[in-house]
């Protein structure tokens, strides 16, 4: 069976002399896996899209275990990543951060499309990488179903207007008069506000945003702990 798929290379691991076993996100399909055959050969027609941060509308062969690329045409390579190092060891962040998020099968076109926005702001960009993904951070965690509550208080349930307690395990905050002393992280009323412009901004409009490191601490230990995983390797190089 043929298919054409849009995909985003994650991760490639050289397979025999000329081929790559790809691991890809794919807009329809979830977390797939690519046999490109003979893209190690500097005549293949495949060799750009065989590439990490590949970004291209490919025509897929399903096999019995995994898809076979046969052809492809390449959308972005966000080629400007590869003469950033800072952006592009963000950018890898972002790629090893999805693929251990995403499930086969599992179809979620919205973090397809911000996945390939986040990379395409950080290519363009030539700082705040750390907004850019805290950004995509929070966004991911909110559509996997953890969105924080940045308005009432999760006990009460009284408009949050003042500073609070944000417990990361519950996926909100606590008033001044709910609190349990040492349950959670002090945040300001200023931060609250950040983190819900954080939220809902679109990606065009960061500029118009001060945060700083509290703040994208806070969003990655919220990320991490409703993911499951703290340990990802590239951010060892951020």
């Amino acid at each position: 069976m043929t298919i054409e798929e849009e995909v985003l290379i994650l991760k490639e691991v050289n397979y025999k002399e000329n081929d790559k076993i790809l691991h890809a996100l794919s807009k329809t399909r979830g977390k797939i896996q690519l046999l490109s055959k003979g893209c190690r050969k500097n005549n293949s027609h495949l060799i750009n899209a065989s590439q990490l941060f590949a970004y291209s509308n490919c025509t897929l062969f399903k096999s019995r275990d995994m898809y076979i690329l046969t052809s492809a045409q390449l959308i972005n390579s966000f080629y400007s990543l590869r003469n950033n190092m800072e952006g592009f060891f963000y950018g890898n962040y972002i790629l090893e951060l999805i693929n251990y998020i995403a499930q086969e099968n599992n179809v979620e076109s919205k973090i397809f499309n911000m996945t390939i926005t986040t990379l395409d702001f950080l290519s363009k960009s030539k700082n705040n990488y750390d907004k850019i993904t805290a950004t995509y951070e929070l966004k991911l965690v909110s559509m996997l179903g953890y969105k924080p509550d940045f308005k009432h208080c999760m006990s009460c349930g009284a408009m949050i207007n003042s500073s609070a307690v944000f417990s990361i395990k519950d996926g909100g905050f606590y008033c001044r008069n709910c609190v349990i002393s040492g349950n959670g992280i002090n945040v300001k009323y200023n931060e609250i506000i950040t983190m819900d412009k954080i939220l809902k901004i679109k990606f065009k409009d960061l500029n118009t945003i001060e945060a700083d490191g509290k703040i994208f601490n806070i969003i990655r230990k919220y990320l991490f702990y409703h993911i499951g995983k703290d340990n990802f390797t590239t951010l060892k190089l951020l």
